[in-house]
């Protein structure tokens, strides 16, 4: 890991197949470690059947946790660098970014012993 570096950046195939609690049982600080498991799951349960835009789930995270934007931009920063999120443009003005959490499939436990996980 280099000097500066929050968590550890996924190196390996393995990466793709971990859940998001083993993704994120890989950020060393506490804080920001909890801080990043309210996000994603404010994301999976709030916006389950909606677009997950930027700016409503900033707007969420102020009034519900009383959280500053600059603070949920960098987690939500955070979650797309661990492939927790995807981050994508929005189709009508091409500016609007728009969140959805990576679906993670089920891994049958003899593909799971034969990668070593």
């Amino acid at each position: 890991m280099r000097k500066g570096d929050r968590f550890r950046s996924p190196s390996s195939a393995m990466a793709r197949l971990k859940g998001l609690w083993t993704i994120l049982g890989e950020v060393e600080e506490p804080v920001e470690r909890e801080d990043l498991a309210l996000v994603a799951t404010t994301i999976q349960v709030h916006f389950a059947n909606v677009k997950a835009r930027e700016r409503a789930i900033v707007e969420f995270m102020a009034v519900r946790f009383r959280w500053p934007a600059s603070r949920t931009r960098r987690r939500l920063s955070s979650l797309v660098d661990l492939g927790v999120l995807r981050c994508s443009r929005d189709l009508a003005d091409n500016w609007t970014k728009v969140f959805e959490v990576v679906d993670r499939p089920h891994v049958p436990a003899t593909l799971a012993l034969e990668l070593g996980a």
